[in-house]
């Protein structure tokens, strides 16, 4: 099974991105820093969100649905951490 690091889970585009992956064939880690984005996380999909170090352990794609103000300051905080062959989007 393919494991997916969701980045952003909780904000628009994560939402959108994670209601795509319900009921697929993906290992889907739902990563959400804010509180009320957690919540959404919980509400909607039932699942509660990964730290990010965690979530990024074995993931084989991480998808960054951050704003685009905060892209950079995610990618740089995982990119040391990540295994080789994993896929950032």
């Amino acid at each position: 099974m393919t494991i997916v690091a969701l980045f952003g889970a909780g904000g628009k585009m994560g939402q959108r991105l994670a209601q795509n992956m319900v009921g697929s064939h993906y290992d889907v880690r739902h990563v959400e820093v804010t509180e009320a984005g957690q919540a959404r996380v919980k509400a909607q999909f039932g699942a509660e969100c990964w730290q990010p170090d965690d979530a990024i352990k074995g993931a084989d794609v991480v998808v960054l649905a951050v704003p685009d103000t905060a892209i950079g300051k995610v990618a740089v905080s995982i990119v040391n951490k990540l295994s080789a062959g994993t896929m950032v989007m």
